[in-house]
């Protein structure tokens, strides 16, 4: 019976910790001791690498000879000390859903959704759900423009289906923050809250989001039971994840998974991405004899680049 297991507030805090690995690959061309390397050299007459103003930073190199780039059928020289100098960039935004700001979505154009925009602005993220539940569509992007009742978006980043809007149960949240609610649970539904994350890895190998949990998702020393079914389901006490990469080496890209204690791969990518956007899907369900509390749990994720 619903009574029993109601009012369950299950909130989620969400604080994540982002590692960022970062290893230079060297050239060939290098000179080594035991204890030093110089991966590459060329003969100047000076230069700084920390010239600055409030807006640019410059780095300057002096009375180089030879210096450019020269091709030929299977080879390319970049000539000159700068050209061997590589800044390897890795970062993270994370999204977290924010339930206080749903407003119902009424249709999907394109990449223009029609909703009440009041409060958004031009570079907000957002998530779009059709039918929200344990079978929701979704979908993140960034604003790009308002205009009276719709806003429109840079793209639509989905697990390969796109949301089919007909405004029957279908809504937009604001994607702001580290903190996430799954609301009230009961045996009568499944909850769920979303993770968005905009990553940026300029590496030839691409990057790899990993996740872990501090501890069950708890109230004292009661806990929520992780799926090991592969789907959770309503009137069961369930909770785990379901990434919108849909290429890993891990089961989270084809059913819903267990947060453990140790990392496991949520998003992958084997080449250089720039703002690239995937979501993991939280979902909880109650149980019969499920206690009456509020549970939570501390998510750790880590991006790190591929080598």
């Amino acid at each position: 019976m619903v009574l029993k297991v109601t009012p369950m507030n299950n909130y989620i805090v969400l604080a994540v910790f982002v590692g960022v690995f970062i290893y230079l690959q060297s050239v060939s061309a290098q000179m080594t001791s035991t204890n030093y390397q110089i991966l590459w050299d060329s003969v100047n007459s000076g230069g700084l690498d920390i010239s600055s103003s409030t807006n640019y930073q410059l780095r300057d190199t002096i009375g180089q000879g030879t210096q450019g780039r020269s091709l030929s059928t299977t080879y390319i020289q970049d000539a000159g000390y700068r050209s061997g100098i590589y800044d390897q960039v890795l970062s993270l935004n994370i999204l977290g859903q924010n339930d206080a700001s749903s407003r119902a979505a009424s249709s999907l154009s394109s990449l223009t959704i029609t909703i009440d925009p009041t409060g958004l602005s031009v570079g907000d993220y957002i998530v779009l759900i059709q039918d929200r539940g344990v079978s929701q569509v979704s979908g993140i992007g960034k604003i790009v423009s308002l205009s009276g009742s719709t806003v429109t978006l840079d793209r639509l980043s989905t697990n390969g289906t796109t949301p089919v809007i007909d405004g029957t149960n279908d809504y937009v949240y604001e994607l702001t923050g580290t903190s996430i609610s799954l609301g009230t649970i009961t045996t009568s539904a499944v909850q769920t809250s979303l993770i968005g994350f905009d990553t940026t890895a300029d590496l030839s190998g691409g990057y790899t989001l990993q996740i872990k949990e501090d501890g069950e998702l708890r109230s004292g020393s009661y806990t929520i039971d992780d799926v090991s079914d592969g789907t959770v389901s309503a009137a069961s006490e369930e909770y785990g994840a379901r990434s919108s990469d849909t290429s890993l080496s891990t089961t989270f890209d084809t059913q819903d998974t267990a947060i453990t204690s140790a990392f496991q791969e949520i998003v992958s990518s084997s080449i250089q991405k720039f703002d690239d956007r995937h979501f993991l899907t939280l979902k909880a369900s109650a149980g019969s004899s499920s206690y009456s509390g509020s549970y939570s749990q501390t998510l750790s994720v880590i991006l790190s680049g591929n080598f």
